[in-house]
């Protein structure tokens, strides 16, 4: 059996590769796709492809959508060759999970680019502590224009050993409308972005500011990750640019990573990693969102790295044992 089980996963590497390497080997064009222009995915997108055209000689250019459900069904079809998405949606996108309806069974992805902080706003005047007290209280949990995020306030519900049953749930239509419907009164417990700049003018408007609660004491490594695949904990610090954090606090985290899909062989994907690794300090000089990024090769992805990424990761010396024991993880849950 042991044997048997060895030429089977043996076979399947095989194939996996050999659709790689049966990709374009020489792409004349390369689209990048993102959410709509004015947003940080154009703004990554647009500076990578920039980056691609000046340095590998290809021509690139940016490809605005009106979202991640849009534009990672091309990717995963050829039709798009890289995607500017969060771990959330191409872990969704992989699995077969909603919005999806089925398995985008071509997706891999090359590189970290962007780290979003994830954490519960409440009111400095409110009487809620910890994620345990909004209990019967107003607390959003649905983001209609990202349903990827409906699982990481669930997660939060959950780390305190709740669910959506426990809270008045509501649902809002995106995530700036967050804030205001906290700073309005509408809810009593709002789920954003720590860095967003909506924060920071909600805790210089709101009398007394606005402040962050921690996840609840179920929310290990494991909890979190096997609840939201691309989700992770993070510890929110002080820092001038978040006067409203006054603490360390453990809350939620999700990276953004550049995906491919068939459009790009192994030779390409070595070539544009082995860019992006080189260039690193001169791409987070030039586009700030890249900046929290220390390492591009975290083993927290969701999807798994595409085989020209892996072998330049090898060569480059920054493949850890962490990555291939979660490489391979992901490969079992997505295949």
């Amino acid at each position: 059996m042991k044997t048997l089980k060895s030429i089977s996963l043996a076979t399947a590497f095989v194939l996996f590769i050999s659709a790689y390497n049966g990709a374009h080997a020489k792409i004349k064009n390369i689209t990048i796709g993102s959410n709509k222009a004015g947003s940080v995915f154009f703004l990554l997108a647009n500076g990578f492809s920039k980056h691609i055209q000046k340095n590998l000689g290809i021509r690139s250019n940016a490809q605005p959508h009106a979202g991640s459900s849009v534009y990672l069904p091309l990717v995963n079809n050829g039709e798009v060759t890289i995607g500017v998405n969060n771990a959330l949606d191409i872990g969704s996108a992989v699995r077969g999970s909603p919005p999806f309806r089925k398995k985008l069974s071509k997706l891999s992805v090359l590189a970290r680019v962007w780290i979003i902080p994830y954490g519960m706003m409440v009111k400095n005047s409110s009487s809620i502590k910890s994620i345990g007290d909004v209990r019967g209280k107003k607390f959003i949990t649905d983001v209609t224009t990202v349903v990827s995020l409906g699982r990481l306030n669930r997660l939060y519900l959950a780390s305190a050993g709740m669910t959506t049953k426990d809270v008045i749930a509501v649902k809002s239509g995106g995530v700036v409308k967050n804030v205001n419907m906290l700073v309005e009164g509408r809810v009593d417990a709002a789920p954003i972005g720590l860095g967003m700049p909506q924060v920071r003018k909600a805790h210089a408007t709101v009398p007394g500011g606005i402040r962050f609660i921690g996840l609840g004491p179920k929310a290990t490594d494991e909890f979190i990750m096997n609840w939201s695949p691309g989700a992770y904990g993070y510890v929110g610090k002080p820092s001038k640019n978040r006067p409203y954090i006054t603490k360390p606090i453990r809350c939620l985290a999700f990276d953004t990573y550049l995906d491919v899909g068939p459009a790009v062989s192994i030779d390409l994907a070595y070539k544009i990693t082995k860019l992006l690794h080189r260039d690193w300090k001169i791409i987070q000089k030039q586009y700030p969102p890249t900046r929290g990024v220390k390492s591009i090769v975290p083993a927290t992805n969701s999807a798994v790295y595409h085989p020209g990424a892996v072998k330049y990761y090898k060569e480059a010396g920054v493949w850890t044992a962490a990555n291939a024991k979660h490489q391979a993880k992901i490969a079992k849950e997505t295949r």
